[in-house]
């Protein structure tokens, strides 16, 4: 019985590793396009926002994806699922850097690669670790500071790679760590040494029908916006700070030159991007230490939607240092309500229905993607500043306050008392 524990706790460790590495590559190679594309802007001679639109169609994929990679993943199981996405994500990445010089066509359809492969992960990684996992939560705490890292290095490696090499660097070698990874993987699995077993039968605090409804309903709404203004932080960030950071940026660049070092302006972009992500994954694991098991859900969700208000204004009149500020604030701010989000659907959703429910909230939380892409595009070619963007999505952030005030109170105390009866699952 004690080997048996052991061999559990092992291949539990095992499947976090892999899962959290790909959790960093996932997203740090479905968002570094933001930054490799103001370098290769230059390369083309084409102008970064319309390069940046042929993006779009894989933002799409990587949302409406979510539900057959969940398909997927009951069906051949959570570790085959995730080999193929290393595999389909570092070979796209890796065309990436080999298309010719103008062909957008070929670009756009190696970035659907990125999208298509990089929708696996929430779906098949998460449901992977909380059945695997002996402590779920310290385990997803972990999880998702991987996760955040590699929202950190998406903005830090391509600037690296871009200043040693070229934009194909920058695309081709995180595409080699990811096939590694992969191979890695599939070695564990073939040697037994990293598999899965069965959801856990505790379904936690559950409620019935119409609670469910009502939470369903009420996250569609503010997930699809929540979205949005996520990506249009994580795509338009780098535009804001080329152009409000230019002068800062020339003035350290001349200051190092002088010492005979030589830097490109996409490195420091994509240090100041990066910085909003390296501060929002502690906060994501500090807050769900000390704020997001000790209060209110509703309360915390309503509270950290109201001030994205503020951020977004940040973002949109601030002058560099307080546009950085508020992309840090947005980030933070999201990574309180995803969370949250993930803890709803868990606790209001059966439990056999777990998977598809988190296919479900990504194909509502990415699927609105490409509407914050093309809002860039669209209002960077009409003003040529992002302003207005920003100035539109406090309004949305106030949209989502208010629709998350529908959401239904007092769930920690259903949660004892449902956890005290053993109740069973909604079905």
């Amino acid at each position: 019985m004690t080997s048996v524990a052991s061999a559990d706790l092992t291949m539990g460790r095992r499947v976090l590793v892999f899962s959290s590495i790909g959790h960093a590559l996932m997203h740090m190679m479905t968002a570094f396009y933001a930054v490799i594309v103001l370098t290769l802007a230059v390369a083309w001679d084409m102008p970064a926002e319309s390069l940046l639109e042929l993006y779009a169609p894989a933002t799409v994929l990587l949302g409406i994806m979510s539900l057959p990679a969940g398909w997927l993943s009951d069906r051949i199981g959570a570790p085959a699922t995730m080999v193929i996405m290393f595999f389909g994500l570092g070979l796209s990445s890796i065309l990436c850097g080999l298309v010719p010089k103008g062909d957008t066509l070929m670009l756009s359809l190696a970035l659907c690669g990125l999208g298509v492969f990089g929708a696996i992960y929430h779906s098949a990684g998460i449901g992977w670790i909380i059945r695997t996992a002996r402590e779920q939560g310290h385990a997803m705490g972990v999880n998702g500071l991987w996760g955040s890292a590699g929202l950190a290095l998406y903005g830090i490696v391509p600037g690296v790679l871009i200043t040693l090499a070229s934009w194909r660097a920058a695309f081709i070698v995180p595409g080699i760590v990811c096939l590694v990874v992969g191979v890695g993987l599939l070695w564990e699995i073939r040697h037994g040494r990293v598999g899965d077993r069965p959801m856990p039968t505790t379904a936690g605090a559950q409620a019935g029908r119409s609670e469910f409804w009502r939470v369903f309903s009420v996250l569609s709404v503010t997930m699809a916006f929540e979205g949005i203004i996520w990506q249009a932080v994580m795509f338009g960030a780098a535009l804001v700070f080329e152009t409000r950071l230019a002068a800062d940026i020339d003035s350290l660049r001349a200051g190092l030159a002088s010492w005979g070092l030589v830097t490109q302006t996409v490195l420091w972009v994509g240090l100041a991007t990066s910085m909003i992500y390296v501060i929002s994954g502690f906060a994501q694991y500090a807050m769900g230490r000390t704020i997001i098991d000790r209060y209110p859900l509703k309360t915390t969700y309503v509270v950290a939607s109201a001030l994205q208000v503020f951020a977004m204004v940040a973002l949109a009149m601030g002058n560099g240092y307080l546009a950085v500020l508020g992309a840090i604030a947005s980030a933070v701010l999201s990574s309180a309500t995803g969370p949250i989000e993930n803890i709803l659907i868990a606790r209001y959703t059966p439990s056999r229905y777990h998977g598809l429910g988190f296919g479900a909230k990504f194909v509502v939380a990415l699927g609105t993607s490409p509407i914050a892409i093309l809002l860039i595009a669209w209002v960077r070619k009409a003003t040529g500043e992002l302003d207005l963007l920003f100035y539109g999505l406090a309004g949305v952030a106030l949209l989502i306050t208010l629709v998350a005030l529908l959401l239904p109170g007092g769930e920690r105390a259903q949660a004892r008392r449902a956890i005290s009866a053993a109740a069973q699952p909604a079905e």
